[in-house]
């Protein structure tokens, strides 16, 4: 059953965020050369929303790699303002960490000099709406039909009730990665269930392999991801204001429960430094690390301590914990709508035409979220994962994304106290459920230290 997550700017404003900074925002860095007001706010015919003559300016903030071999955003960008003469976007590379982009922007809005545009990740829309940083644009998305392009689960994320504040980039799919070549010497085929995966992995533990792993540094990403998999809703909002929190809940039980059996029968490598430690890239080069459950984003560099350019290695859908093909989100972005923007119409159609640019996007890396074309694998990837259609088929998993999985205004803070229980995990102080109850805690006291009403 689909949440409505009826938070209106009214019920926000009534909770008592940012109430005094959100009345005295100043207006975006739109181009100075249609004075502001001149723009229709909306493009439901297709024409530009500005008067014959006038030119409309964007500024857009982005984070995208730009690295050798990938379809620069500057040439991305060159393609709509040759063909948008009316309609001309500055791309701008924020260089720094996600986390500190979202106070220049904060910053910027204060100053009446932000961008029309930026990127947020997806577990940040919410605190970003909250905090006055992002414009409401329902009804330009709706009138240009835009929503269609993309999967849906991704554009629930950019939702709180009636309030769209843009749309889904990327996205990151839980996904279950394997070494074809490894699995046919052993003789076990990839799981399907969670308890195929259990029986499969005492057979590779006989000789001396892992199919799964526990990587505590990534508890407040991964996790919740499988709690979505398993048909958990988090975040939920009662009679328009109150947020119900639901992390420690029976889907949740069902990943602690897997997970756990799996570390406690020694059949999960447990890495003692985590995902982005050393022993990843040991375990992996030295042929014990040959399965385990991963998020789209990863194929692209995930085996780059192998050090070839050709593996059996192949991607695979998320092991089921019911009878449903569902995932779960870990990680991906969206473009947004920046507070104060004067022409959300025309800042809406640029992004709607820049985020369904498949084939370029795809070439930065990115699990694309559109519908609108079926990416294409670049041959170093295909070549590195057996020949496999990598992007193609993550572009399915996306279709199998959960729904119904927002997260909350302060759920940075949640992450990180899950992340933080997760590495106790690691050291044997704690368990996975731990790391639900933990989340579940700091999700209703953030909540209520924002002054958000939250159901007991």
């Amino acid at each position: 059953m689909k949440t409505t997550l009826s938070v209106s700017r009214r019920q926000v404003l009534a909770g008592g965020a940012a109430t005094a900074s959100l009345a005295t925002l100043a207006a975006c860095g739109s181009g100075k050369t249609t004075p502001a007001g001149e723009a229709t706010s909306a493009m439901s015919d297709g024409k530009d929303s500005v008067a014959e003559g006038d030119v409309v300016t964007l500024k857009y903030w982005h984070r995208l790699p730009d690295g050798e071999g990938m379809t620069k955003v500057a040439d991305i960008v060159a393609k709509w303002n040759k063909d948008n003469p009316k309609i001309q976007v500055e791309a701008t590379k924020f260089e720094g960490k996600a986390e500190e982009s979202y106070s220049k922007i904060s910053q910027a809005v204060k100053a009446g000099d932000a961008p029309d545009l930026a990127q947020v990740n997806l577990g940040h829309v919410a605190s970003q709406y909250i905090e006055g940083n992002l414009e409401d644009v329902a009804k330009e998305i709706k009138e240009g039909g835009y929503a269609d392009h993309f999967a849906a689960g991704l554009v629930s994320q950019c939702t709180l009730g009636e309030v769209v504040v843009g749309l889904p980039q990327d996205s990151g799919p839980l996904v279950y990665v394997y070494d074809k070549a490894a699995f046919d010497a052993i003789g076990i085929t990839v799981p399907t269930t969670w308890d195929e995966l259990k029986e499969a992995a005492k057979k590779a533990k006989e000789q001396g392999k892992y199919i799964m792993t526990w990587q505590g540094d990534e508890a407040g990403n991964m996790l919740p991801g499988l709690a979505a998999a398993a048909g958990g809703t988090w975040f939920s909002v009662e009679n328009g204001d109150t947020w119900k929190v639901n992390i420690d809940s029976p889907e949740s039980g069902k990943v602690a429960t897997v997970i756990q059996g799996l570390i406690d029968e020694g059949l999960c490598l447990v890495l003692s430094d985590g995902r982005w430690g050393k022993e990843w890239g040991t375990k992996l080069t030295d042929g014990s690390l040959i399965g385990t459950v991963a998020a789209g984003w990863e194929p692209a560099f995930m085996l780059d301590d192998l050090g070839k350019e050709e593996t059996q290695w192949q991607v695979a859908k998320l092991p089921k914990f019911g009878d449903k093909d569902m995932t779960g989100p870990d990680g991906g972005s969206a473009v947004c709508v920046i507070k104060g923007c004067k022409h959300k119409a025309e800042a809406v159609k640029f992004l709607d035409w820049f985020n369904t640019q498949v084939a370029d996007l795809t070439t930065q890396g990115l699990v694309v979220a559109a519908t609108t074309g079926k990416p294409e694998t670049p041959e170093k990837i295909k070549k590195l994962w057996g020949g496999q259609d990598v992007y193609g088929f993550l572009a399915e998993a996306n279709a199998t994304m959960n729904p119904d999985f927002p997260f909350s205004p302060t759920w940075a803070s949640t992450s990180k106290v899950m992340t933080e229980t997760g590495g106790k995990v690691t050291t044997g102080e704690a368990k996975v459920a731990d790391v639900f109850k933990a989340g579940q805690t700091e999700a209703v006291e953030s909540l209520k230290k924002q002054n958000l009403k939250v159901a007991e």
